[in-house]
Protein backbone atom coordinates (compact mmCIF):
# COMPACT_ATOMS: atom_id res chain seq x y z
CA UNK A 1 0.00 0.00 0.00
CA UNK A 2 1.43 3.29 -1.07
CA UNK A 3 1.95 6.23 1.66
CA UNK A 4 -0.09 8.57 -0.26
CA UNK A 5 -3.19 6.02 0.20
CA UNK A 6 -1.97 5.34 3.70
CA UNK A 7 -2.27 8.82 4.88
CA UNK A 8 -5.73 9.21 3.19
CA UNK A 9 -6.86 5.78 4.80
CA UNK A 10 -5.50 7.75 8.21
CA UNK A 11 -7.36 10.99 7.71
CA UNK A 12 -10.39 9.39 6.27
CA UNK A 13 -10.65 7.32 9.56
CA UNK A 14 -9.85 10.35 11.97
CA UNK A 15 -12.72 12.17 10.47
CA UNK A 16 -15.63 9.19 10.49
CA UNK A 17 -14.48 8.61 14.26
CA UNK A 18 -13.42 5.21 13.78
CA UNK A 19 -10.58 3.59 15.19
CA UNK A 20 -7.55 3.97 13.54
CA UNK A 21 -5.95 0.66 13.16
CA UNK A 22 -2.20 0.15 15.19
CA UNK A 23 0.18 0.01 12.01
CA UNK A 24 -1.38 3.42 11.40
CA UNK A 25 -0.76 5.15 15.20
CA UNK A 26 2.58 3.98 15.66
CA UNK A 27 3.48 0.95 15.86
CA UNK A 28 4.63 0.92 12.57
CA UNK A 29 4.07 -0.70 9.59
CA UNK A 30 4.91 -4.70 8.04
CA UNK A 31 8.61 -4.76 7.54
CA UNK A 32 9.46 -1.02 9.18
CA UNK A 33 12.30 -1.02 11.86
CA UNK A 34 11.36 -0.18 14.91
CA UNK A 35 14.31 1.58 17.40
CA UNK A 36 14.39 0.84 20.97
CA UNK A 37 13.46 2.50 23.76
CA UNK A 38 16.78 2.03 25.85
CA UNK A 39 19.60 2.34 23.74
CA UNK A 40 22.60 2.60 26.08
CA UNK A 41 23.93 -1.43 25.53
CA UNK A 42 26.67 -0.73 23.10
CA UNK A 43 30.51 -1.24 24.62
CA UNK A 44 28.68 -2.63 27.82
CA UNK A 45 29.16 -5.85 29.41
CA UNK A 46 25.81 -7.41 29.99
CA UNK A 47 23.85 -9.30 33.18
CA UNK A 48 20.43 -10.58 33.23
CA UNK A 49 18.31 -11.09 36.13
CA UNK A 50 14.67 -11.86 36.93
CA UNK A 51 13.07 -11.98 39.96
CA UNK A 52 9.75 -13.79 41.36
CA UNK A 53 7.95 -13.44 44.75
CA UNK A 54 7.95 -16.63 46.71
CA UNK A 55 4.51 -17.71 46.03
CA UNK A 56 5.42 -17.70 42.42
CA UNK A 57 8.99 -19.38 43.11
CA UNK A 58 6.82 -22.40 44.71
CA UNK A 59 4.77 -22.83 41.80
CA UNK A 60 7.34 -22.92 39.15
CA UNK A 61 10.90 -22.94 40.39
CA UNK A 62 12.07 -22.32 37.38
CA UNK A 63 10.82 -19.52 36.09
CA UNK A 64 13.02 -16.99 36.65
CA UNK A 65 16.37 -18.53 35.49
CA UNK A 66 14.38 -19.86 32.25
CA UNK A 67 13.12 -16.09 31.48
CA UNK A 68 17.18 -14.95 32.26
CA UNK A 69 18.42 -17.82 29.87
CA UNK A 70 15.71 -16.77 27.15
CA UNK A 71 16.51 -13.46 27.58
CA UNK A 72 20.38 -13.22 27.46
CA UNK A 73 19.91 -16.03 24.60
CA UNK A 74 18.11 -13.71 22.20
CA UNK A 75 20.00 -10.79 23.16
CA UNK A 76 23.53 -12.87 22.19
CA UNK A 77 21.71 -13.65 18.88
CA UNK A 78 20.91 -10.09 18.40
CA UNK A 79 24.93 -9.20 18.52
CA UNK A 80 25.39 -8.06 14.91
CA UNK A 81 22.66 -5.23 16.33
CA UNK A 82 24.23 -2.11 16.36
CA UNK A 83 22.63 -1.40 19.68
CA UNK A 84 24.74 -4.36 20.76
CA UNK A 85 27.85 -3.16 19.05
CA UNK A 86 30.84 -4.23 21.38
CA UNK A 87 28.62 -5.94 24.10
CA UNK A 88 29.98 -8.82 25.97
CA UNK A 89 27.68 -11.24 28.46
CA UNK A 90 30.66 -12.18 30.63
CA UNK A 91 27.86 -13.46 33.38
CA UNK A 92 25.53 -16.29 33.18
CA UNK A 93 21.83 -16.01 34.56
CA UNK A 94 22.74 -18.92 36.81
CA UNK A 95 25.43 -17.22 38.30
CA UNK A 96 23.08 -13.98 39.36
CA UNK A 97 20.29 -16.15 40.31
CA UNK A 98 22.70 -18.45 42.65
CA UNK A 99 23.79 -15.21 43.97
CA UNK A 100 20.14 -13.96 44.62
CA UNK A 101 19.58 -17.98 46.13
CA UNK A 102 22.17 -17.19 48.34
CA UNK A 103 21.37 -13.92 49.76
CA UNK A 104 17.58 -14.73 50.61
CA UNK A 105 17.57 -11.16 52.14
CA UNK A 106 17.16 -9.83 48.12
CA UNK A 107 13.36 -9.23 48.31
CA UNK A 108 13.90 -6.34 50.70
CA UNK A 109 16.94 -4.40 48.79
CA UNK A 110 16.57 -2.31 46.18
CA UNK A 111 18.35 -3.68 42.58
CA UNK A 112 20.47 -0.94 42.46
CA UNK A 113 22.09 -2.35 45.87
CA UNK A 114 23.16 -5.68 44.54
CA UNK A 115 23.65 -4.96 40.37
CA UNK A 116 27.48 -4.04 41.50
CA UNK A 117 28.18 -7.58 42.85
CA UNK A 118 27.52 -9.05 39.19
CA UNK A 119 30.34 -7.70 37.36
CA UNK A 120 29.05 -6.08 35.03
CA UNK A 121 28.12 -2.15 33.74
CA UNK A 122 24.45 -3.18 32.79
CA UNK A 123 22.21 -4.78 34.33
CA UNK A 124 18.67 -6.16 32.59
CA UNK A 125 16.41 -6.88 35.47
CA UNK A 126 12.59 -8.28 34.75
CA UNK A 127 10.30 -8.79 38.14
CA UNK A 128 7.30 -10.80 37.36
CA UNK A 129 4.34 -9.59 38.98
CA UNK A 130 1.62 -12.65 37.15
CA UNK A 131 2.31 -15.46 35.64
CA UNK A 132 0.08 -18.65 33.98
CA UNK A 133 -0.51 -21.43 31.74
CA UNK A 134 -4.64 -21.60 32.21
CA UNK A 135 -7.06 -19.25 31.26
CA UNK A 136 -8.04 -17.20 34.44
CA UNK A 137 -11.23 -17.66 34.19
CA UNK A 138 -11.05 -21.71 33.95
CA UNK A 139 -8.31 -23.68 35.43
CA UNK A 140 -9.27 -26.22 32.72
CA UNK A 141 -8.61 -24.55 29.69
CA UNK A 142 -5.07 -23.03 28.50
CA UNK A 143 -4.41 -19.31 28.27
CA UNK A 144 -0.39 -18.41 28.86
CA UNK A 145 0.17 -14.59 30.62
CA UNK A 146 2.70 -12.97 32.02
CA UNK A 147 2.55 -9.10 33.72
CA UNK A 148 6.44 -8.02 34.33
CA UNK A 149 8.63 -4.87 35.20
CA UNK A 150 11.64 -4.17 33.03
CA UNK A 151 14.60 -2.05 34.28
CA UNK A 152 17.98 -1.29 33.08
CA UNK A 153 20.38 -0.79 35.51
CA UNK A 154 23.54 0.99 34.65
CA UNK A 155 26.73 0.59 36.41
CA UNK A 156 29.71 2.23 37.54
CA UNK A 157 31.79 1.07 40.62
CA UNK A 158 30.08 0.20 43.42
CA UNK A 159 27.53 2.89 42.20
CA UNK A 160 24.20 1.97 40.39
CA UNK A 161 20.88 3.40 38.85
CA UNK A 162 17.92 2.50 37.46
CA UNK A 163 18.14 4.71 34.47
CA UNK A 164 15.12 3.20 32.12
CA UNK A 165 11.69 1.75 33.36
CA UNK A 166 8.95 0.13 31.86
CA UNK A 167 6.06 -1.51 34.40
CA UNK A 168 3.57 -2.03 31.92
CA UNK A 169 4.94 -5.46 29.53
CA UNK A 170 2.33 -7.51 28.93
CA UNK A 171 2.40 -10.82 27.19
CA UNK A 172 -0.21 -13.72 26.02
CA UNK A 173 0.23 -16.85 24.21
CA UNK A 174 -0.92 -17.67 21.60
CA UNK A 175 -1.34 -13.79 20.75
CA UNK A 176 -4.95 -14.71 19.64
CA UNK A 177 -6.12 -17.44 21.98
CA UNK A 178 -9.27 -16.15 23.61
CA UNK A 179 -9.12 -14.46 27.25
CA UNK A 180 -11.61 -17.56 27.85
CA UNK A 181 -8.56 -20.29 26.59
CA UNK A 182 -8.52 -23.16 24.74
CA UNK A 183 -8.60 -26.98 25.25
CA UNK A 184 -5.86 -27.87 22.78
CA UNK A 185 -2.23 -27.59 24.68
CA UNK A 186 -0.48 -28.81 27.82
CA UNK A 187 0.96 -26.88 30.44
CA UNK A 188 4.62 -27.47 29.12
CA UNK A 189 3.91 -25.84 25.83
CA UNK A 190 2.11 -22.85 27.17
CA UNK A 191 4.73 -22.20 29.63
CA UNK A 192 7.58 -22.69 27.09
CA UNK A 193 5.83 -20.41 24.98
CA UNK A 194 4.55 -17.33 27.27
CA UNK A 195 8.34 -17.12 28.33
CA UNK A 196 9.24 -17.12 24.70
CA UNK A 197 7.12 -14.18 24.40
CA UNK A 198 8.09 -12.41 26.95
CA UNK A 199 11.96 -12.23 26.56
CA UNK A 200 10.81 -11.33 22.86
CA UNK A 201 9.56 -7.86 24.47
CA UNK A 202 12.14 -7.54 27.28
CA UNK A 203 14.73 -7.78 24.06
CA UNK A 204 12.49 -5.46 22.13
CA UNK A 205 12.65 -2.76 24.72
CA UNK A 206 16.63 -2.72 23.76
CA UNK A 207 17.34 -4.08 20.83
CA UNK A 208 15.97 -2.87 16.90
CA UNK A 209 13.36 -5.20 15.35
CA UNK A 210 11.58 -4.99 12.59
CA UNK A 211 7.63 -5.54 12.74
CA UNK A 212 5.95 -8.68 10.90
CA UNK A 213 4.07 -8.96 8.03
CA UNK A 214 0.70 -9.22 9.03
CA UNK A 215 -1.26 -12.37 8.64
Amino acid sequence: MKIQTLLALTLLLTVAGCEIPAALAGKGLPGDTIKPKYAGLMGQSIGVLVWTDRGMQMDYPSLNLDLANSIQKKLVASAGKAELKGAIFPVQPASIARYVLDHPNFDVKQVTEIAPKFGVTRLIYVEVEDFGTRAPASVELFRGHMNAELKVVEISGDKAFVVYDDNALRTSFPPKVPEDGTPDGDDVRFYAGTIDAMSTEVVHHVVSYETPDAD
